[in-house]
């Protein structure tokens, strides 16, 4: 009996691990989304058009609301991928006589269209072929047809989806994978993720997708987030048990509100280190100056034109310089940037204590975009510093 109930399984195994909140969510957004263009369909089509064309949208419902961390799902993918093969697909049925190849060529071009203009949808190809074989009525409206009722379909079910979306939490922004400004570097490297580089440059995946030469639902950016946090889990996993107290660094090197910036900047260079915790004269944390604090600060500087190193057009010269500005003291009684450390910490600053499990705090690290984490004892009093880097050494014993 178990052995019979195990195989069916195969057949009927989970599709999704999304919760139950978002499953829910998804339908009533759907439900309310299709009754919307259902009553806006019957005022315009009539007869056996109307589930004709409420079916179509009823598909990218499917993509919309349920896997809109598709490409296919994507606002233009869906906006353009209707609109541009509405277009053709009456085109075909006013230009072309014979119904079998107006509707083979609304299909083809639609492809091609939807491929070129990558806004490939699916629910694309339905509504060219709707627009060939619909009846009287679409046939009557010509190219009214694309504005009503279809892009006002259309326009209905993007902001119902922007609702949904913006309630689930899902982000449709996709990364351009443009390369980043010297700035921008050290703060990937400040912020980068604890699991550290994959084994392969961005560049290898797209490479190895193109090799493939099929459509993948998918793109480099989610492929190698995927593999980001697989690897986060698999740390989770091997850290767990340890304590703070166990893998923190004790010989801490701290600075005081006062401290100067450019005494500061020697300590990170004498140390190789890239954070330092400011404390007051009880040894308390009252905040945290890392070089990315240093950075952030020296593109907001006003710094003179001609003070900015441009040897061969080098970005590296130009931060360089503002980086030197930055630390020099300011000769006088007033001064228009940072002189001291109290003057360019972050804070508050997110602080661990002994007795924390480092699996509780990993999380921490990448929720607020940090490097180094002070640890503090009952009294709030400095003992240690946790950083990514020693999470990765305890990983690795």
């Amino acid at each position: 009996m178990f052995q019979f109930i195990r195989f069916l399984s195969i057949y009927f195994a989970e599709q999704t691990d999304l919760s139950h909140r978002r499953i829910l969510l998804s339908a009533g957004s759907a439900i309310v989304a299709i009754g919307l263009v259902t009553w806006v369909s019957q005022r315009v089509l009539s007869g056996n058009d109307i589930p004709m064309m409420v079916a179509s949208i009823g598909a990218s419902a499917i993509l919309l609301f349920v896997i809109p961390s598709s490409t296919l799902s994507s606002s233009w993918a869906f906006v353009g991928g209707h609109l541009v093969s509405v277009i053709i697909g009456i085109s075909c049925a006013r230009w072309i006589p014979s119904l079998p190849l107006a509707a083979a060529c609304a299909i083809g071009f639609s492809i091609l269209a939807m491929f070129y203009w990558r806004c490939l949808h699916p629910p694309g190809g339905a509504i060219a072929l709707f627009a060939v074989l619909g009846g009287e009525s679409i046939q009557n409206l010509g190219y009214q047809f694309v504005f009503m009722p279809v892009m006002l379909n259309v326009a209905i079910m993007l902001v119902c989806a922007m609702v949904y979306w913006r309630l689930a939490g899902i982000s449709q922004q996709r990364s351009t994978g443009s390369n980043l400004g010297l700035d921008q570097q050290w703060q990937r490297g400040e912020e980068e993720w604890l699991e550290g580089e994959a084994p392969f440059s961005p560049e290898d995946l797209s490479h190895a997708m193109a090799d493939m030469d099929t459509f993948l639902d998918i793109n480099h950016h989610d492929l190698a987030e995927i593999y980001a946090r697989a690897l986060h889990q698999s740390h989770k996993h091997a850290l767990s048990g340890l304590r703070c107290s166990e893998v923190m660094s004790q010989s801490v090197v701290s600075v005081e509100y006062g401290t100067e910036l450019d005494t500061a900047w020697q300590l990170f260079e004498k140390h190789n280190i890239r954070g330092m915790p400011v404390v007051d004269r009880f040894q308390r944390v009252q905040g945290i100056i890392t070089v990315q604090d240093f950075v952030r600060m020296a593109n907001q500087c006003q710094v003179d034109d001609k003070a900015v190193l441009k040897e061969g057009g080098n970005e590296k010269s130009g931060m360089t310089q503002r980086l030197v500005e930055l630390r020099q003291r300011t000769l006088g009684f007033e001064s228009s940037k940072p002189e001291v450390v109290g003057q360019l910490m972050t804070t508050p600053v997110v602080t661990a204590q002994e007795n924390d499990l480092i699996a509780e705090l990993m999380p921490l690290f990448s929720q607020n975009t940090i490097h180094h984490m002070p640890v503090v004892d009952d009294s709030l009093k400095l003992v240690g510093m946790l950083t990514r880097e020693d999470i990765m050494a305890a990983r690795q014993e």
